[in-house]
């Protein structure tokens, strides 16, 4: 774990009062000073912050380790004056050096929101006698970054040196809140490259009206049970969004044309079905009445979708049994075998002479005839009767 000192500087000129960052450029950079501070803090029990003015050159809070000491002097602050860098960061090194932790890295972090004048060499001299004591620098540049980028970049680069990364140049675009572009910048991070210790919420607010520092067992209760309750809320939604579309599937058709035409194949299939699981006695899907179990229905009278009811329910009565039309079928067709032997006609047909009697009574019938003969033995198929006719034409014609 590092321990750091860290001065910051705060930009509190006459260009603070602009509105480019909401709700000034002062008050967005006090969320920012809030959330660095509490980073700092947070990082190791012994870091210590300190904090002044780059306007009127004033230190504010020597190194503490008490937050709300610096916070309660960060929002006393007022815009006044002009910026002052070179001058401001000389005394955040005097600072820096009457720390009681001598084994502590040094840092200071400016916020630089107005046009920085002065001479640009003194700014490099300054910064070579930084890197040679070891004094890490982090800018924030905001507002007139622009017009600050090469000077400010020129300071960093001589911090740092060849091969030096301590110091960093962060420039901010204008936007809501000045606080939410610093949590991913290198300022907050530490030097394993972890995130920073603190995310505001709200402009810097505690998440959820909770100071970690105080409390961080609460806090992370808090977001725990944050997160418990929306992963509920979340498989509530999908629970009642797969209902919705199984009751949805069921209700519609599976072919869209089927509800707006009843002719289709898929709405005849359904009426049909409806149809099959119908009682005896109801009537069919036309509203017609239904074929009574004795009575043979009438195929050619039917409609399609009908045939197709009447098939599929005595395909359905055939696995469950004989169907009542069956058996009276069946019964009927004993009845009629019983009648045909009462009334047995077969005789009477053979009969060439009650054949000859019928025939005789019939106009316009000669029962002599040839054709007649013939047509009566081969319904009788008497070959003695038609013998006999031979014989007897045959006697005629020698009597001639």
């Amino acid at each position: 774990m590092v321990l750091e000192s860290t001065i910051i500087c705060v930009d509190n000129s006459e260009y603070m009062r602009n509105g480019d960052f909401l709700p000034t450029r002062l008050q967005a950079q006090q969320d920012a000073v809030n959330l660095v501070t509490q980073s700092k803090l947070r990082a190791n029990p012994e870091s210590n912050v300190g904090l002044m003015t780059l306007a009127e050159l004033s230190v504010l809070v020597t190194l503490t380790t008490d937050t709300g000491k610096v916070l309660g002097k960060l929002h006393a602050v007022q815009p006044k004056g002009q910026l002052r860098l070179a001058q401001g960061i000389k005394i955040a090194h005097l600072t820096l050096k009457h720390r009681q932790g001598k084994n502590h890295k040094t840092r200071i972090v400016a916020f630089v929101g107005s046009p920085v004048t002065g001479d640009e060499a003194v700014l490099i001299k300054l910064a070579k006698k930084l890197k040679k004591e070891k004094v890490s620098v982090d800018i924030v540049s905001f507002g007139e970054d622009a017009d600050n980028a090469d000077i400010l970049k020129k300071f960093v680069e001589t911090v740092n040196g060849k091969d030096g990364t301590g110091s960093h140049l962060v420039t901010i675009p204008p936007g809501p809140h000045l606080s939410d572009a610093l949590i991913s910048s290198p300022i907050l991070k530490g030097e394993d490259g972890s995130g920073p210790n603190v995310v505001p919420s709200d402009g810097g607010g505690f998440e959820f009206g909770v100071d970690p520092n105080e409390d961080p067992e609460l806090a992370l209760a808090l977001r725990v049970s944050m997160e418990e309750q929306r992963a509920r809320q979340e498989a509530e939604s999908r629970n009642q969004g797969g209902e919705a579309m199984e009751a949805e599937a069921v209700v519609a058709p599976a072919d869209p044309t089927a509800a707006s035409d009843p002719n289709s194949e898929e709405a005849l299939l359904r009426r049909a079905l409806a149809m099959s699981m119908e009682p005896e006695g109801t009537q069919g899907g036309d509203g017609a009445p239904a074929q009574s179990a004795s009575d043979e229905p009438n195929l050619a009278a039917m409609t399609e979708d009908e045939q197709i009811a009447y098939a599929m329910r005595m395909s359905m009565q055939e696995e469950a049994g004989p169907s009542p039309s069956a058996s009276a079928g069946a019964a009927k067709g004993e009845a009629m075998e019983v009648d045909e032997s009462k009334e047995d006609y077969s005789q009477e047909m053979n009969d060439p002479d009650f054949l000859k009697n019928v025939l005789e009574n019939l106009p316009g019938v000669d029962p002599n005839s040839d054709a007649v003969k013939q047509a009566m033995g081969a319904m009788t198929g008497n070959k003695e009767g038609t013998k006999k006719d031979d014989d007897d034409k045959k006697k005629e014609e020698d009597k001639k």
